[in-house]
């Protein structure tokens, strides 16, 4: 008898099967979700290879619209040539957005930020506490700061004189820490509204506990009217795991890890060989 999961995965297999490359779908695919790094940018890289942003363009072009789904902040998504987000999924779902327009918002909860500001002095290790516009650590770790440059940014320390109480008042909606999250018990211990992830292996984001990229994808295909089975989504790391359950078509990039490969219904080529095109090809996305 399978188990569960193995029923589902066997679901999914057969399904993928039906589909033969280059036919279009029964229900057309309306919305796509993107995460950032490591599924439509290389780790390391400013910038999707060129075959990824000319799929982007065309998925716009057919008025399909497109999601980007990070754990980045708003502030530090990159802005692509000629590329539209109609919306956006930041913070790991905590903030979610429309052109702009607000459609949820889930801080973790102040009390709770503050027991994390005093567990890193404490411990010695930093929090980088980030809010709807800044993000700042009380001291500076030189590992936050490899975690950080990954996506082209710093582990920004408070300035001089500024009071840490004071810029921590803010709503808060990540945390990132130089922790892997296998160690998030140690971390999180008497925190009530706080959860760890982590897709990178010797660090995690702290966010809203019961809040996810999964979170952001269902408040916009409310937003739209779309049914979930009408959206499609790509991610490489288990923080995408979220998302990649709450659409119809949940695609594993080729560098994604073991758990995202199973969770979905194919698994594309990297991203550093065009697997956002492949699979929008295989499927019959794009025309």
């Amino acid at each position: 008898i399978l188990s569960e999961k193995n029923k589902m995965n066997e679901k999914r297999t057969n399904y993928a099967t039906l589909i033969p490359p280059g036919r279009r779908r029964d229900m057309s695919i309306k919305i796509v979700f993107f995460d950032m790094d490591g599924t439509l940018v290389d780790y390391g890289s400013p910038m999707p290879a060129p075959d990824t942003m000319l799929a982007l363009r065309q998925l716009a072009d057919q008025g399909i619209k497109i999601v980007i789904s990070t754990g980045r902040p708003p502030y530090v998504v990159p802005h692509f040539p000629g590329i539209h987000w109609n919306a956006s999924i930041t913070f790991n779902g905590a903030l979610v957005q429309s052109d702009q327009k607000v459609l949820y918002e889930n801080p973790i909860d102040h009390e709770d930020i503050e027991s994390l500001y005093e567990w890193c002095l404490k411990n010695d290790k930093p929090v980088l506490f980030a809010g709807k516009e800044e993000m700042r650590a009380p001291f500076y770790d030189p590992a936050l700061e490899e975690y950080m440059n990954i996506a082209s940014q710093h582990c920004d320390v408070i300035e001089e004189g500024r009071d840490f109480h004071e810029f921590i008042d803010q709503p808060i909606y990540q945390g990132m820490i130089a922790v892997p999250v296998s160690e998030k018990k140690k971390v999180l211990d008497g925190l009530k509204s706080a959860d760890m992830v982590g897709w990178y292996p010797t660090s995690a984001d702290i966010i809203p506990y019961g809040n996810s990229k999964g979170t952001g994808v269902k408040k916009i295909l409310e937003h739209y009217g779309f049914s979930k089975e009408e959206a499609m989504a790509f991610g490489d790391g288990d923080n995408d795991l979220q998302m990649l359950d709450a659409v119809g078509l949940p695609i594993a990039m080729g560098n994604a890890t073991q758990a995202v490969k199973d969770a979905c219904i194919y698994t594309t080529h990297s991203v550093s060989t065009d697997g956002i095109r492949h699979a929008l090809k295989h499927f019959g996305v794009l025309q």
